[in-house]
């Protein structure tokens, strides 16, 4: 009985042993943790202390706006940086942070201008202490089908390409970027203000007075175009559902226009220099729209905005369409002026 008792013990002991013995096997497994399907949350990741961001200009309240209140949003990037007279790649990284859209949304709109109500004249000043600023339009935040592109950053992580084994810098410290820019320009470090301002400059004419322009002049300092042909400008068919903010479906638009960024480049802007400026296109009525020069010339979605040909049209000869944008509100007709401006 002694025997057999010593049999089952010595038994189960090896049984024991061969069940930790399997068990250690399967912990460097274990302990590398699940593969995640994104592409995206693989890499090594960076957070960053934020807190508030001051809103200034034509809100009701300008005051702080805190950031722990907000949605938080992703943005997948692919830096590019002009170096040396050439683009180089920085990196591949998805941001997680805190929309220009939702800071705004904390903030009403007060505007200053009491001649015009539509806020398509509208744009944004974001800047830090160091100075350095990035302009956006009221428009590519809230007209444009994707407004949540634009966000300071709390954390970063690096899109790491396993075959490469090789992890992306990440920022030291939180960041402005913009997602849909092809090169950085409007990527500032720390940001700590943000200002809403309207259009400035003198707009003649009045609402709904049929003005027929046919040609339009581009302005960009003491320089002064006159665009009475798209020229080279390279040509490009979109079909889009037309939705107005207010009035809603106007039905579907096959439009066939050129490039206005390259009717842009006249002025001899370039992608590398756009962070800053601002671009105001006006009618002969007074209408008028904002774009950063960014979203109009660095875009890196090839949603390029389009200069239509009406030809003898009575809305006028010129007319402004945006593939980017849900809202039509910021095709301006019969355009009559285009300025370039550092705000």
């Amino acid at each position: 009985m002694k025997i057999n008792a010593t049999l089952l013990a010595l038994a189960l002991l090896a049984g024991a042993l061969s069940a930790v013995a399997q068990e250690e096997k399967k912990t460097p497994e274990a302990a590398a943790g699940p593969v995640l399907n994104s592409f995206f949350e693989r890499g090594p990741e960076a957070k960053y202390q934020l807190k508030s961001i001051m809103v200034e200009g034509e809100v009701a309240e300008p005051g702080p706006v805190e950031l722990a209140s907000l949605p938080v949003r992703e943005a997948a990037v692919k830096e590019l940086v002009w170096l040396d007279g050439k683009p180089a790649f920085r990196g591949a990284y998805l941001f997680s942070g805190y929309a220009l859209y939702d800071i705004l949304n904390a903030k009403p709109l007060k505007k200053a201008r009491a001649d015009f109500k539509p806020e398509t004249d509208l744009f944004i000043i974001v800047e830090n202490a160091a100075g350095d600023r990035a302009v956006f339009s009221w428009g590519e935040i809230y007209y444009a089908s994707n407004g949540y592109g634009a966000l300071i950053a709390r954390s970063a992580r690096s899109v790491t390409a396993p075959k490469r084994n090789t992890d992306w810098p990440l920022p030291a410290e939180p960041r402005l970027v913009a997602a849909n820019d092809l090169y950085n320009t409007r990527f500032i470090a720390n940001p700590v203000k943000i200002t809403v301002k309207s259009a400035p400059g003198d707009f003649p004419g009045k609402k709904h007075e049929a003005v027929y322009a046919p040609e339009f002049t581009l302005v960009y300092g003491e320089n002064k175009i006159a665009v009475k042909e798209p020229g080279k400008a390279e040509k490009r068919a979109y079909s889009a559902a037309g939705y107005g903010h207010g009035t809603g479906f106007k039905g579907l638009k096959n439009e066939t226009g050129f490039l206005f960024k390259d009717i842009l480049a006249q002025a001899g802007v370039a992608p590398q220099d756009s962070g800053d400026k601002l671009v105001v296109v006006s009618a002969g009525d007074a209408y008028r729209a904002t774009f950063s020069l960014a979203e109009l010339i660095n875009r890196g979605d090839n949603a390029d905005f389009l200069v239509i040909d009406n030809a003898e049209e009575k809305d006028g000869r010129f007319s402004l369409f945006s593939a980017s944008d849900f809202f039509v509100d910021r095709n301006v007709r019969s355009v009559a002026k285009v300025e370039l401006l550092r705000p």
